[in-house]
């Protein structure tokens, strides 16, 4: 704790949003009081030296994914960012939370650890597309330019399970149409059914990926 300024820590605990800090064995080095209410600890509970497989949260179930982004920050020393998805106190709807993460960097510019911010997002069109109560890492960056711009809009909402009239309705074509772009896709990713697609996705995260015109957050895009 001592190795983050107290001009830091006296900021965040004075925010209205989340904010965190891990050494680079992902233990928490500090949390701020939103961060606690969030997570559903106790009022005065100490993270210090927990990771987030250890903590009881309702969130313990993806800490596998939280060190995953974190693990990211390291090997990138640049900013990484992912959407989750958390049910709040209410209880009446799914809410959706920004999160950046940051390399923490000493006065010998040496990496101490991971700062992590998070934040709710109050308009998000996702919501519609994402049926499964998680958290996830997205990738908002085209996977690769293998294929078009209405092709991975196509493999977005072929992903989230909609119906291949939906995928027509949305991209405006007939679903003729529809069954010329799926074989398009098909040849370009060599495979030949559906069953194969659905798995090709998963295997190399094109499930993850999201088109830019579905995010809705309010004065930012994920980079």
């Amino acid at each position: 704790m001592s190795q983050i300024t107290p001009q830091l820590t006296n900021m965040w605990d004075k925010s209205h949003e989340s904010w965190f800090v891990k050494d680079k064995e992902f233990r928490f080095m500090y949390a701020n009081p939103v961060f606690i209410k969030v997570n559903k600890l106790p009022e005065n509970f100490n993270v210090i030296g927990y990771n987030d497989k250890e903590l009881s949260t309702p969130f313990s179930n993806f800490a596998h994914l939280f060190e995953e982004h974190d693990r990211k920050v390291l090997q990138s020393m640049q900013k990484v960012s992912s959407i989750g998805i958390y049910l709040p106190d209410n209880g009446l709807k799914l809410k959706y939370y920004f999160c950046d993460k940051y390399p923490l960097m000493d006065e010998n510019n040496q990496c101490m650890g991971i700062i992590g911010h998070m934040k709710d997002i109050n308009h998000f069109s996702l919501y519609n597309y994402i049926k499964n109560d998680s958290s996830a890492s997205v990738r908002p960056k085209l996977p690769n330019n293998i294929l078009t711009a209405k092709e991975w809009i196509i493999i977005f909402l072929f992903c989230r399970g909609v119906s291949n009239k939906f995928i027509a309705n949305e991209i405006k074509v007939s679903c003729r149409s529809l069954e010329k772009y799926f074989k398009i896709i098909y040849d370009k990713l060599s495979i030949g059914s559906m069953t194969e697609l659905r798995l090709f996705c998963k295997e190399n995260n094109y499930d993850l990926y999201v088109p830019p015109k579905y995010f809705q957050a309010t004065g930012h895009f994920l980079l």
